[in-house]
């Protein structure tokens, strides 16, 4: 499978460790794009109405990216929605990670999070990881799954309902859970007990949340 990521804008101390060392395509979105120039890394596409740089640092994202897709700053997309609508065109069947969807402003945070509940976005909830230097945020619908843990220090876990779902069930981690879910709430600090959690969502579209201390 094709792998893309997105490097959003956010501070650069919470990117995951070796980001640069990643295998796949890559977009920036406005500074996230300079950031992967500076890294040598030629972007396929970069993103944004680029407020975040200086008329020097925008020549140098034109130059040094393979096209520009440049937005008005009253749109209505987020730079980060603007990213991934290009990397679903790029290939629809891609997996897309997004790094840099953390830190700095809060608005930003819950914007990367929620966008994944937009219609034009849930068919591709699977495919889409958010990924900072202490989690990996991945999305699901409804199903059965048996989820990897990251790596050994990812001790917890945390199952975010977007939406109100009838049966949400947690059968082997550290605290099982059977419920109905009536609104968006978070079950957080939960832990693997072994290298694998087994867990069923009836309906609608939960975060699932491997963080490290």
């Amino acid at each position: 499978m094709k792998q893309i990521n997105i490097l959003v804008g956010g501070p650069k101390n919470l990117l995951p460790e070796n980001w640069e060392q990643l295998q796949g395509e890559w977009i920036g979105v406005d500074f996230g794009a300079l950031e992967l120039i500076k890294a040598g890394i030629i972007p396929l596409v970069s993103v944004g109405d680029f407020d975040s740089v200086n008329k020097d640092e925008f020549q140098q994202i034109k130059t040094h990216s393979g096209r520009i897709v440049k937005a008005s700053s009253h749109k209505d997309d987020t730079d980060t929605e603007l990213a991934l609508t290009e990397a679903l065109k790029f290939d629809s069947e891609a997996h897309i990670r997004v790094l840099g969807f953390s830190g700095g402003r809060l608005d930003h945070l819950l914007a990367n999070v929620l966008m994944m509940l937009q219609e034009r976005f849930k068919p591709y909830a699977l495919k889409v990881e958010l990924l900072d230097r202490f989690n990996q945020v991945q999305f699901f619908p409804a199903g059965e799954y048996d989820l990897q843990k990251v790596s050994d220090d990812y001790k917890y876990l945390a199952f975010v309902p977007l939406t109100e779902i009838d049966q949400l069930d947690l059968d082997d981690e550290k605290y099982p859970l059977h419920t109905k879910v009536l609104h968006a709430r978070a079950y957080v600090s939960n832990e693997f007990i072994s290298n694998t959690a087994h867990f069923r969502i009836s309906n609608g579209l939960v975060a699932v949340i491997q963080s490290r201390d």
